[in-house]
């Protein structure tokens, strides 16, 4: 058996496991009536907001790409690159803005990945952020766990100095890293030639963020997506008249997102999500049956907003292509 298919089966798996633990904690018909009794005006707020929060994901990557692109070529392509990444399990959906900025615009794949390195790093930024301002918000009903915001604030601040030193020493630690692998006897190594490549096409585009006005519109674009994005969130629970604060909305969101980078990953993020989600919110407060209910309510709403509009920009696509 392949990996390929072993991989498949151990979602499956994951995914089996998980909807048992948690669909036997609830009556699960109260996740259908739950959804049929959502309010329209919040649904259809919440879809707007996640159009926006493409169009500021489209407008991040424009900058990104020294505006060499159109926008709503790239809405297309981001609509369609966001559905694929929260279907595909450990982000592998990513090769999909990868695939098509090349297929499509004839940007190279070193190009394809610098310019979503750097959109990853903004996102680091922006959610951790809000995170953390989330977290001291609703300190009281943290706990015993309030005790970790200190060293996880440092943290924090220590990966943001980080960031900083790639930003402005860049060349010089790709410098020392060149210098590590020629002592190694890699430097001819084609895997080595091939992520100098990359972390070169890296360090390039980071330079251009040395422009205040450039980094400063690529941030406000980040922040953005993720209010947008965090938004979206509270609009649909509201709107399953689920009365939660939106701090804690933002805390159960961000392990949300962040599971897709588990190893082992439900196939299409059912059961771990919901999982996770659960687990965030249950020491916040938050029933058991709700949390449950609400996890898999979102997870419907979301789902169908990645398909409508992820088919749009296929569609889209697939029409410019013929008149082309």
């Amino acid at each position: 058996m392949d990996k390929k298919n072993q991989a498949l089966i151990a979602a499956a798996i994951v995914t089996a496991v998980l909807l048992y633990l948690l669909l036997s904690q609830i009556d699960p018909h109260d996740i259908i009536s739950t959804l049929k009794g959502i309010d329209a005006s919040y649904l259809a707020g919440g879809f707007i907001l996640y159009l926006l929060c493409n169009i500021f994901r489209a407008l991040r990557f424009h900058i990104l790409l020294d505006q060499e692109i159109k926008l709503f070529p790239l809405f297309n392509l981001v609509c369609i690159y966001n559905m694929m990444n929260n279907l595909a399990p450990m982000r592998t959906g990513e090769l999909s803005y990868i695939y098509m900025l090349k297929k499509l615009h004839n940007k190279n794949a070193i190009t394809g990945a610098s310019t979503l390195i750097l959109s990853r790093i903004f996102d680091f930024i922006a959610i951790g952020t809000l995170f953390l301002a989330s977290a001291w918000m609703i300190g009281d009903r943290l706990g015993g766990m309030k005790s970790t915001l200190i060293p996880i604030s440092l943290f924090m601040i220590f990966c943001f100095i980080l960031l900083l030193m790639l930003f402005y020493g860049g060349y010089r630690l790709l410098s020392l890293f060149s210098c590590a692998l020629d002592r190694m006897g890699l430097a001819r190594n084609a895997t080595a030639i091939y992520l100098m490549s990359n972390l070169k096409e890296t360090v390039q585009s980071m330079q251009k963020l040395r422009n205040a006005k450039v980094a400063l519109l690529i941030l406000a674009s980040s922040f953005l997506i993720w209010a947008a994005n965090f938004s979206v969130v509270f609009l649909v629970i509201r709107g399953m008249h689920f009365d939660i604060p939106i701090p804690i909305i933002v805390m159960g969101s961000t392990f949300t997102v962040l599971s897709t980078l588990l190893p082992i990953y439900g196939i299409a993020g059912l059961g771990t999500s919901q999982g996770l989600w659960t687990l965030v919110f249950l020491p916040l407060g938050i029933p058991l049956d709700q949390a449950i209910i609400s996890a898999f309510g979102y997870y419907t709403v979301q789902m169908a907003y990645y398909l409508v509009l992820g088919f749009y920009g296929l569609a889209m696509i697939k029409l410019t292509d013929q008149e082309g």
